[in-house]
């Protein structure tokens, strides 16, 4: 069983994202903002940092940086998410478009940790939409209809 770091400044994300791990048998760890991620980090050394780009206080990119720098942190993997177009930070492994399928995020966040030497959890299908929570598909729903916005 992996430890991610969950970092993101949007609750509804925090509890989708959380739910989705657990269901592929990782531990979670949530932080709102790079800030507190940093300090998280440093007391649980997880094996994978999955962020969002923009938060307050410190962004993604500023997290990045700070974990990069950190002799005792430097090698965890990160996979940054966010709404924008591939926004490129320092030490990231992978980025992961928020409007990405759950397959998707289960591939990356595998990929990740396989890459890492971590093994990787979770079915192979990855965690079915109905298995999550009626409020995590209400969050899943409500970003795919902002995706298909988007596009």
């Amino acid at each position: 069983m992996s430890t991610i770091l969950l970092v993101d400044d949007e609750p509804e994300f925090l509890d989708l994202y959380t739910e989705i791990l657990e269901l592929m048998d990782h531990r979670v760890v949530q932080a709102h903002d790079g800030h507190e991620a940093l300090k998280l980090a440093h007391v649980r050394r997880p094996d994978l940092v999955v962020t969002d780009w923009q938060m307050p206080r410190m962004s993604g990119v500023e997290l990045c940086q700070q974990l990069i720098q950190d002799a005792e942190l430097s090698g965890i993997p990160i996979i940054m998410h966010s709404a924008e177009q591939d926004p490129h930070a320092p030490g990231v492994t992978a980025f992961l478009s928020k409007c990405s399928t759950l397959s998707r995020f289960e591939e990356v966040v595998n990929q990740a940790l396989t890459d890492s030497s971590e093994n990787p959890q979770g079915p192979p299908s990855g965690p079915s939409v109905k298995e999550l929570s009626a409020t995590s598909r209400d969050t899943l729903w409500k970003q795919s209809r902002a995706c298909g916005l988007l596009h």
